[in-house]
């Protein structure tokens, strides 16, 4: 569905992301981990179309896209939460989940089932929701919006363990109907009980790409321990 030949990408003349090559299958869920700093945003920034790309390939399910164009991705079927979780404070909550959803498509998993906030919370503005609450909206419109691909930066943000776990297993749902599911947090924790694999990231490099096992657990304990 996704994949990047040789990507680099930054802001300007500072190169934050280097020549990462890699590709995500559809119905496929990776966790792409890595400490602070180490370039997992500025790496989905750059697939998107939000930060610069400095060199190397995107292709969206066999079709190039050209760096820029944030737009495309978007009206190919691709969902992108960002670490701000993207929601229009000035909207209500019904309002961020309508525009939110795409015409046609009736994903695998109902958000609204997911989160009874959705339904309980409808006419409230999202801007005053706490910051959990603005999180379980951000992740209900990826999930309505990406009909091929979905993107989460940092999914655990805010949210209780529990709901992770929920939260994960409802994109594995859906990655189990054809969906490309990447996800990103600082945190391994639960992320590897529901993903195929695993992606870590060093100062701007994938420097581990790899079935999530038990070897693959025992070298995430090492790349992502606090030094």
């Amino acid at each position: 569905m996704l994949t990047l030949s040789g990507m680099s990408g930054g802001y300007g003349q500072a190169n934050v992301v280097r020549e990462v090559t890699t590709e995500v299958a559809a119905g496929e869920v990776v966790a792409l981990l890595g400490r602070n700093g180490t370039g997992k945003t500025t790496l989905l920034r750059t697939v998107f179309g939000l930060a610069d790309r400095q060199g190397g390939e995107v292709d969206f399910d066999g079709c190039p896209v050209p760096p820029g164009r944030p737009d495309l991705l978007a009206r190919w079927g691709a969902a992108l939460m960002p670490e701000d979780r993207g929601v229009f404070p000035s909207l209500t909550v019904a309002e961020n989940i309508r525009l939110a959803t795409r015409r046609g498509f009736v994903p695998a998993v109902d958000p609204r089932e997911l989160f009874p906030l959705l339904t309980e919370r409808a006419g409230q503005p999202a801007g005053t929701l706490s910051g959990g609450q603005k999180q379980q909206v951000g992740v209900a419109r990826s999930i309505l919006a990406g009909q091929r691909m979905i993107v989460i930066d940092e999914l655990t943000q805010g949210l209780q363990p529990s709901l992770v776990s929920e939260v994960l297993t409802a994109l594995a749902t859906v990655a189990a109907h054809g969906v490309a599911v990447i996800v990103v947090d600082q945190h391994a924790g639960l992320l590897l009980d529901h993903c195929h694999r695993a992606l870590v990231m060093e100062a701007g490099r994938v420097v581990l790409d790899a079935p999530v096992g038990q070897e693959t657990r025992q070298r995430l304990d090492e790349l992502l321990m606090v030094r």
